[in-house]
């Protein structure tokens, strides 16, 4: 059996996924075993074949066998152009930077690869970038991720002092003389909390181990299959966020990227640590194959919901869950839940003991009080408003009130000048101007700007929205405001020619989430104890957890989303990027589409906020 780097990682996560994969790849001929004691004669017993039946009812839809595992991923679609453009960006610094025999390509069969066969299993991998000279071997591993995120400043380490000398913050990765990143103990010495972050990069479920993870991965099957002489090296390739665009383009007008738009991180010697950790790894994925168990197993954040590398067999898993008020729902759950007496629970570990819908975790676990709300509702069946706080968090609004809601494209590389990696690049924003409270029309009230192209239209778009947002003092009510202010600090940074009028926009921004929701410094800027600021404005056992504008407004209206054909944010994006190649009817029927879904945002807004001053 062949086992790739993407198929290992699956395999690691839990005792059933070989089985439920075995079962989806070959549903005909799968053998899995179902019970403790199952002897090998037995294994396509009736029992058997009936609960594997099952799981496949799960994996198809009855009707059009339709596959329910493997969906399709309109983002990553979108995406793929970017992440295939910079592994040719590596592949090409390698080959300047390190001289030397490099081999790199988007065609796997042209890529270096290395099969290390164990126990009947073949464990393999293809390299993104592999070069050599007369004395190296250097390995590279290219990721689509930023260094922001990779090696943030939260990622720093605390370097302690004895007596008055203040401990300081210290990075974990530091420059050599080949203006590569390294870990510091590769350079200078270091101290207990520099192991502590150290333990993350070992954590393939980390947000930064799980690259890691991957170039150990390489570096194992590598070692076990060449031997060599020469000294290798092992690299982690990523974008480095502090890269500005400079807007230079070639003869076809694609941006043009120097080398500095990336970062080096020689990961030497910590995958060096790992190898025995993953050596132990690769025995416990040939155990689970061969044992083939596809009973129930113990959930945990190896199923990595919710996030795009969520396990394809996570509805199988799961459907135990109710799709309305599972344990999902409760704010700050990955803080675990403590009883009066103090024994704290973590979430999977109430799960694994039966834990499924809301009301299952005790209200004496209920520590927080956002908590205790949450389960009273869903308990009772009755919304909670504290109508001092929503009715207070109204009066700060200023008139007239113009809704905005911006729609943007974050490519993995700037697309125009000035622009970083993943920058959110705006193409189009919605205005509903409400004059007095309750004072709007729908279509009459609304001004929209959307571009029909991929060109650099940032300026067109804000000279466009300075001349419907007036500076007039009218609060700019945005839904959860990080996006819209940061596109806006972003705006006055590109165009310094208008950052008065942008910044006066910024004063004004006005969270609707925060009358909905709450937020504590707005509240205690209001007057409320620290306590009360924090604690949730409203619950409805309808949100589900969740107080996303989509979730909120079929509670406030008799408007939703679906149904549209442009329904959400990665449609939007997904829509945008069509529109080069769109033509004649199918452009216009996609640009009204986009027009209406930012204008339902902007007037979801106006809605909302009608019924809550009816509270």
């Amino acid at each position: 059996m062949k086992i790739s780097k993407t198929q290992f990682k699956n395999l690691m996560r839990c005792d059933r996924f070989a089985a439920l994969n075995e079962i989806y790849h070959d549903k005909e001929k799968a053998i899995v075993s179902i019970s403790e004691d199952v002897e090998l004669e037995d294994l396509m017993s009736l029992e058997n074949e009936q609960y594997k039946n099952d799981i496949i009812d799960q994996m198809y839809d009855d009707e059009t066998d339709e596959d329910l595992i493997y969906k399709e991923n309109p983002q990553m679609d979108m995406m793929m152009p970017y992440y295939n453009e910079l592994e040719m960006i590596v592949g090409k610094v390698i080959a300047k930077k390190f001289k030397g025999k490099t081999i790199y390509d988007l065609d796997t069969f042209n890529q270096k690869r290395f099969s290390y066969l164990k126990n009947g299993f073949n464990f393999y991998c293809f390299l993104d970038g592999y070069q050599e000279d007369e004395s190296t071997i250097r390995i590279f591993e290219t990721k689509a991720t930023t260094s922001k995120k990779f090696a943030s400043e939260d990622f720093a380490y605390l370097k302690r002092f004895e007596g008055d000398s203040k401990d300081t913050r210290l990075d974990f990765f530091i420059k050599n003389d080949q203006d590569v990143l390294v870990p510091r103990e590769d350079l200078q010495e270091v101290e207990g909390d520099y192991y502590k972050k150290e333990k993350q990069l070992f954590d393939r479920f980390n947000k930064r181990g799980k690259y890691v993870y991957d170039l150990a991965y390489q570096r194992y099957v590598f070692e076990k299959t060449y031997r060599t002489e020469k000294k290798v090296e092992y690299y982690l390739v990523i974008l480095n966020h502090e890269y500005i665009h400079d807007g230079k383009v070639n003869e076809k007008n694609n941006p043009v990227y120097p080398d500095d738009i990336i970062k080096f991180y020689n990961l030497t010697s910590l995958t060096k640590k790992m190898m025995t950790m993953i050596d132990e790894d690769t025995d416990l994925v040939i155990e689970r194959i061969n044992r083939m168990d596809a009973r129930e197993t113990n959930l945990g954040k190896f199923c990595e919901r919710k996030k795009n590398t969520e396990c394809p067999f996570f509805d199988i898993c799961y459907k135990s869950f109710p799709e309305k008020n599972s344990v999902f729902i409760y704010k700050g759950r990955h803080f675990g839940f403590v009883e009066k007496n103090g024994v704290k629970h973590e979430l999977y570990e109430l799960i694994n003991e039966g834990a499924r819908h809301a009301l299952d975790i005790p209200l004496e676990y209920m520590n927080r009080k956002n908590n205790e709300i949450q389960r009273n509702v869903v308990e009772n069946k009755v919304p909670y408003y504290n109508y001092q706080k929503i009715r207070k968090g109204i009066g700060a609004l200023r008139y007239p009130l113009y809704h905005l809601d911006f729609e943007s494209f974050n490519a993995p590389l700037p697309r125009f000048k000035g622009e970083k990696p993943y920058s959110q690049s705006l193409f189009q924003f919605s205005i509903h101007i409400e004059r007095e409270p309750g004072v709007c029309d729908k279509d009459q009230d609304n001004y929209y700007f959307l571009a029909k192209n991929h060109e650099d239209i940032r300026k067109e778009l804000l000279e466009a929205m300075l001349e419907v947002i007036k500076p007039d003092g009218g609060s700019v009510v945005v839904y959860n405001v990080s996006f819209e202010k940061t596109r806006l600090k972003e705006l006055a940074e590109f165009y310094p020619e208008h950052r008065k009028a942008i910044e006066d926009i910024m004063d004004r921004l006005f969270d609707l989430l925060h009358v909905v929701e709450t937020n504590g410094n707005f509240y205690k800027g209001l007057g409320f104890s620290e306590e009360e600021a924090k604690e949730i404005n409203f619950y409805h056992e309808d949100l589900n957890g969740s107080f996303s504008i989509k979730k909120v407004l079929p509670i406030f209206s008799n408007l939703t989303y679906k149904g549209m054909r442009v329904g959400n944010g990665t449609e939007a994006m997904a829509a945008y990027v069509k529109f080069p190649v769109l033509k004649g009817r199918e452009f216009e029927e996609m640009y009204i589409d986009l027009v209406n879904y930012c204008k339902q945002d902007t007037w979801a807004m106006v809605e909302i906020l009608r019924k809550l001053r009816e509270i």
